[in-house]
């Protein structure tokens, strides 16, 4: 057996290093300097080197092999589809994996609750897993919220399953709100009418779209929308900072 190793502690103090002003920069501007996570990257590597330095005599080179194609392809290969259908940063699949990588050899990690073992699956699984069990409790969260306090229902005129793209991907807010900051993202666009301003539903995406947002912008300096008509939008919520803290219930807890 693999015994837990102060390369191991090394490692995560790192990580976290990396992650914590990674998670500032993203949930200020959603969006991280590329020198960073550059640098973040190589470092992964620098680790993933040394810790398969540390068990090539211990573990059969099949089970090396495998353990690390588990770790470093498929979490890697969602998010870079994701990056291409806009619906996350392109530091995001960066920082992920940064993690797949430093964490892709079967070496025994320590954590404060679950002792040490391989984790199995890989790291990265766990971190996503919490991370996106984080991110769903919020969301919701201030869904909730948001839907008590604006007093608004889901927009009439939408078939069902229009309704329920609304509430998974977005959330309630308005239209001041949605011009005041540019992460949110807005999930209806306006079109004018003889009858008025009409707000029909669009594609989910992280991208900043600012033909739309000045369209909106115009059409409040018109008078046609209120300052305080309430829209959806997709709060475009910053992923590296959900990472962190999955990253930390992985240190406590374990996977």
């Amino acid at each position: 057996m693999i015994e837990p190793s102060l390369l191991a502690v090394v490692e995560y103090a790192i990580t976290l290093l990396f992650l914590a002003p990674f998670s500032v920069y993203d949930y200020k501007k959603r969006d991280i300097p590329d020198k960073l996570v550059y640098l973040f990257l190589a470092v992964s590597a620098v680790f993933c080197f040394l810790n398969f330095y540390l068990v090539k005599d211990l573990i059969p080179f099949q089970a090396q092999a495998l353990y690390t194609l588990v770790s470093v392809v498929p979490v890697p290969l969602v998010l870079l589809i994701l990056t291409k259908l806009e619906l996350v940063g392109l530091a995001d699949f960066y920082v992920v994996t940064s993690i797949a990588i430093a964490y892709s050899a079967p070496l025994n990690y320590p954590t404060l609750l679950g002792g040490y073992s391989v984790p199995v699956p890989p790291i990265v699984y766990s971190v996503l897993i919490y991370a996106l069990v984080l991110q769903i409790a919020v969301h919701y969260g201030v869904l909730v919220v948001r839907l008590h306090g604006l007093g608004f229902r889901v927009p009439k005129g939408f078939s069902a399953w229009d309704k329920v793209f609304l509430v998974v991907a977005g959330w309630p807010l308005t239209v001041s709100e949605l011009l005041e900051k540019d992460y949110y993202v807005p999930l209806q666009e306006p079109f004018e009418t003889p009858l008025g301003v009409e707000w029909r539903l669009k594609g989910l995406t992280k991208v900043e779209d600012s033909e739309l947002r000045s369209r909106i912008g115009e059409f409040l300096e018109r008078g046609l929308v209120k300052h305080d008509e309430v829209v959806w939008a997709s709060y475009g919520h910053p992923l590296v900072v959900y990472i962190l803290f999955g990253f930390i219930i992985f240190l406590v807890r374990g996977f």
